[in-house]
């Protein structure tokens, strides 16, 4: 059995496959193309790269069995094209849900208290930045939350230990008795924070655009650590420049990774990181043992729990 792992992951999940008997081609360290690889895969495991319906025809035709999602969206794979082809697709939902709902309550904290500022002011010279400062408290402050799966749940359960009352949003999910649950444009208008844990769907694209950035409370702060294309970043860019939007947070972004003549790079009152909201070192391991294990149950005929197709 040989399983092509596409992009870096952590090296648990390399030994449990080897330690069980796998051939693992580590694509990153070589210059084969993920096409010429997919020829000779039983399995792959995949962060980013793009398993497009033309490559999964061609692991068809020779003998893939199953894609693993080192992740949870699955926007980058053609699921419907594996369901076609009899290809499985596992994923690994819930690793990541407390790294990530951390990295929202420090985003969170970090546009309330605006430390990148006062730290950039006090670097100049300017202590006196003390005598205006205009942080905020979040106790009482209400956090929106679109999208109530894994992360979603624990981003609240963690937002309500500081005292914030809680909106959520999501058509498919019946929230608890923890949380409020509202149409998505109620949630709009009551939220100091709004929070995006959805995934990227032809239904999400955009859906936070100028109509709805609009009926946003004055000074609102916006956290994406989901997928960049939910939120139409031209509009968001022009909500904080005519100062509707506070600021903002965001961990994905509809162009990745960006290039320097991107306008977002421009926009001030945006934070961005690297996709990395997840990315811890209890995640990672977690994650790619997952992935791993699954694409090895798979390969030996029996049922992952994780599965998509």
């Amino acid at each position: 059995m040989k399983v092509v792992i596409t992009e870096r992951i952590h090296r648990s999940g390399i030994d449990f496959l080897r330690k069980n008997g796998v051939d693992v081609e580590l694509l990153y360290e070589t210059k084969k193309s993920l096409e010429d690889a997919i020829k000779e895969s039983d399995g792959i495991v995949v962060r980013l790269a793009k398993i497009t319906k033309h490559l999964l025809k061609i692991g068809r035709e020779n003998k893939l069995k199953v894609v693993a999602k080192h992740g949870v969206g699955v926007d980058n794979i053609d699921v419907e094209a594996a369901k076609t082809l009899g290809i499985r697709v596992v994923y690994t939902p819930g690793v990541m849900s407390n790294a990530v709902a951390e990295f929202t309550l420090g985003s969170i904290l970090l546009l309330a208290k605006k430390y990148l500022r006062y730290d950039s002011e006090v670097r100049r010279g300017n202590w006196g930045i003390r005598y205006y400062a205009d942080n905020l408290e979040i106790k009482g402050k209400t956090l929106g939350i679109i999208g109530y799966g894994h992360i979603g749940r624990r981003v609240a359960e963690l937002a309500r230990c500081f005292g914030m009352n809680v909106l959520v949003f999501d058509p498919y999910v019946k929230a608890d008795n923890k949380v409020r649950q509202v149409d998505l444009d109620t949630l709009l208008k009551m939220s100091d924070f709004i929070s995006i844990h959805a995934p990227l769907t032809k239904e999400t694209y955009h859906m936070i655009g100028r109509r709805e950035l609009e009926m946003m409370k004055e000074g609102v702060y916006i956290i994406n650590a989901a997928r960049g294309g939910i939120i139409d970043e031209k509009a968001l860019c022009e909500a904080i420049e005519k100062g509707k939007v506070a600021g903002a947070v965001l961990d994905t972004t509809e162009q990745e990774p960006i290039t320097l003549d991107n306008p977002i790079l421009r926009c001030k009152n945006i934070i961005l990181t690297a996709h990395t909201a997840g990315i811890t070192d209890v995640s990672q391991v977690n994650e790619a043992l997952l992935a791993c294990k699954q694409v090895l149950q798979v390969l030996r005929g029996e049922e992952p729990p994780y599965v998509l197709v």
